[in-house]
């Protein structure tokens, strides 16, 4: 699909005073639209709607088409940034990084990493070094269950499913060759990365919180015909 990435500015009439006007600046990506403050202003009379800015050579409309021209730079900057990490991108999402509102997108490998870190700091005070390396170990096959089914780097924190997780121990047992067991212990600091963020706030809610892993699972084996009439 073709995305529609747009920015303009437009002026508010509504709030002219003395022929001055507020500039206000609007993004849309595919049928999405946020609105914002450019903190500029310009006096009505030299503004070209249809342009989206000011026309002439005078001191003022050098100034605001610079201001305009370095917002629009720096919204097309952060939409970049955003659509190389996340699967879909929001009108919402560009102003809000621009704005610098809310809290960073985490990503699930940032995520681990800032754990893997954090928890490294305390082996041998209170968390053993087997635990911890059994982390590292778990982020290399999540990032290399990303590349595999996503073909991508890294992805938001934002975009996970329940989907994620049962196609990660599927991948770990058909592809990996892990067995059961071992499914069961690398899933859970997997669990674990996730459950803190939506703990913290980072997601809004916890894509994993219904998935459980066994870890023993056996295939449930059915009684004959001939054993139920027993």
């Amino acid at each position: 699909m073709r995305c529609t990435f747009k920015t303009v500015f437009y002026v508010n009439g509504s709030k002219e005073r003395n022929g001055i006007v507020p500039i206000m600046g609007r993004v849309t990506i595919n049928g999405t639209i946020a609105q914002f403050s450019c903190k500029q202003s310009v006096t009505k009379a030299i503004w070209d709607a249809k342009g989206n800015r000011a026309i002439g050579k005078s001191k003022e409309a050098k100034e605001v088409n610079f201001a305009l021209d370095n917002i629009k730079a720096q919204i097309a900057k952060h939409y970049q940034r955003l659509s190389d990490r996340e699967a879909f991108v929001t009108a919402e999402m560009v102003r809000n990084a621009y704005q610098g509102i809310g809290t960073e997108y985490e990503t699930l490998l940032r995520a681990f990493d800032k754990e893997n870190a954090a928890f490294a700091k305390r082996v041998g005070k209170d968390r053993a070094k087997n635990t911890y390396n059994k982390y590292l170990v778990v982020r290399k096959y999540v990032a290399e269950f990303i590349k595999y089914q996503y073909k991508r780097s890294d992805m938001s924190m934002n975009e996970l499913t329940e989907e994620f997780i049962r196609d990660y121990c599927l991948y770990l047992k058909n592809i990996v060759g892990l067995a059961q067991s071992s499914i069961w212990i690398y899933s859970i600091p997997l669990k674990h990365i996730v459950t803190a963020a939506h703990y913290n706030g980072k997601i809004p809610r916890n894509p994993f919180a219904m998935y459980h892993v066994d870890p023993d699972h056996k295939e449930r084996e059915f009684l004959t015909l001939d054993e139920l009439t027993a």
